[in-house]
């Protein structure tokens, strides 16, 4: 091949890379429902985003710390929502006007939270294979707990969550204190959807080697019951199912069926997990 054709190829498969990497950006118009500063996150009841998301509230990071001065509950705004395969952010917050926020719903019972030492409801699931699972299977390994559901848009929510079970899964098969005595668990909120066929092909997609990392969901209710045990809310929004709204927590139960701990949120590291793990084994 001539040598102009072969650059001319290398600058064509450049590019195509560069446009499969390259960052999608959406318009976002919705209402401030609080800013947590310390964090870089603003959370937004947000209208329907044409073509990624239907409208929901959830939280959304900023790298710009000033972008939340002086931000409120209750802003109308807009904002350009920019997405790449490992990151969600918003940028270019405006302020249109704002409105009152709605009056907060009365709670329906108290939520009765998991303390470390407590032992952990023996809940059924069943797995990406449609078999039947109970936690009390993997009794006398520690076991990580994280709550996710497959169509999760937000690339720095589940997605984050399976790259991270991912890199613990690794690191734990390879330590000896690990070895063969933990299992990873992620348990889908999403049952109308998360059939254990789309659990399966999730799986193989995150690269889990389902001998110690399940892919889990069960009824609805009971889903529910036991994720706010940790502290997980789920919100269903509208008539869609894709429509969820949560939080994140990841819980390391101990070989007894104990809770060791919940990191909330997602900022912790495969290595603090794999650190838990190995001191959950350690104590018993």
């Amino acid at each position: 091949m001539p040598l102009k054709s072969v650059i001319a190829a290398a600058i064509l498969a450049a590019a195509g890379v560069a446009a499969c990497s390259r960052a999608r950006s959406y318009e976002l118009r919705g209402q401030i429902v609080a800013v947590n500063p310390s964090r870089q996150e603003i959370t937004v009841k947000h209208e329907d985003i044409r073509g990624f998301m239907p409208g929901m509230t959830m939280p959304f990071r900023v790298r710009d710390r000033s972008l939340l001065e002086g931000r409120t509950p209750g802003e109308l705004i807009t904002a350009t929502l920019i997405v790449s395969d490992n990151d969600a952010r918003l940028e270019n917050i405006t302020r249109t006007g704002h409105a009152d926020l709605p009056a907060p719903e009365a709670a329906t019972g108290s939520l009765d939270l998991l303390e470390p030492g407590s032992e952990v409801p023996d809940e059924p699931f069943i797995d990406q294979n449609g078999t039947s699972r109970r936690l009390s299977e993997w009794r006398k390994k520690v076991i990580a707990v994280t709550f996710i559901y497959t169509r999760c848009p937000l690339p720095d929510f589940c997605p984050q969550m399976d790259r991270q079970f991912a890199a613990v899964q690794k690191t734990a098969s390879q330590d000896l204190a690990l070895a063969n005595r933990f299992h990873l668990l992620s348990v889908s909120f999403d049952p109308e959807h998360d059939a254990p066929p789309v659990l399966a092909a999730h799986a193989k997609r995150v690269g889990a080697d389902t001998t110690s990392w399940s892919f889990v969901t069960g009824h609805a209710a009971d889903i529910d019951r036991f994720a706010s045990r940790f502290g997980v809310s789920v919100m269903r929004e509208g008539q869609s199912t894709a429509e969820i709204v949560h939080n994140l927590r990841t819980a390391v139960i101990d070989g007894n069926g104990r809770l060791v701990r919940v990191f909330g949120g997602r900022d912790w590291t495969p290595a603090d997990l794999v650190s838990e793990l190995r001191q959950a084994i350690g104590g018993r």
